[in-house]
């Protein structure tokens, strides 16, 4: 019997798994336990979307479903669709200037109904699939500086979007890909 080298095989490593799933459930306690009202039905509280621990454990939910999704689909389908990601992306931010609502003292939020849809949370994600669709082609030769401006330009004008509807924090991970 031959002993297999770790880093060569293809399984899923269980230990990260179970990490994730008592990293989500303490979130979610810590959540019940600073907001719980006592006198509440536990069970129909979590059940009803309207406290914050059940929409943290519906998003949770929503999560899996996108984690199987994201496993499941073939690994061409990202780099294919990063470009018209990273354009979606764009337009949702530039959504936000004629429909934005002002909560909490930010205004880079779209009311939808009982949802709230920050436009800058996802283009963090067509942003990096972009960059790193650039960054990865053949001809890209980061050498040069068109190379360097082109990559750029791909971080920085989210960035400065995110700026133009006051949200600091969200252009500071834009400029994170910059750097």
């Amino acid at each position: 019997m031959t002993q297999r080298d770790p880093a060569i095989s293809k399984g899923v490593d269980w230990s990260l798994v179970w990490i994730y799933f008592l990293l989500v459930a303490i979130g979610i306690t810590a959540i019940f336990a600073a907001t719980y009202k006592e006198g509440d039905p536990i069970l129909q509280s979590f059940l009803r979307f309207k406290t914050d621990y059940s929409k943290q454990f519906y998003f949770f939910l929503a999560g899996l479903v996108i984690a199987l999704f994201i496993l499941l689909t073939d690994s061409k389908f990202f780099p294919a669709t990063a470009n018209l990601g990273y354009v979606m992306g764009i337009f949702m931010l530039l959504l936000v200037f004629p429909f934005h609502s002002n909560i909490k003292g930010t205004e880079s939020i779209i009311k939808l109904g009982a949802f709230n849809f920050q436009p800058a949370e996802f283009c963090k994600i067509f942003v990096a699939m972009a960059l790193a669709k650039y960054l990865s082609r053949p001809d890209t030769n980061f050498t040069k500086t068109r190379s360097q401006f082109i990559a750029a330009a791909i971080s920085l004008f989210p960035a400065v979007l995110a700026l133009m509807q006051n949200e600091t924090g969200l252009a500071l991970v834009y400029f994170s890909f910059f750097l």
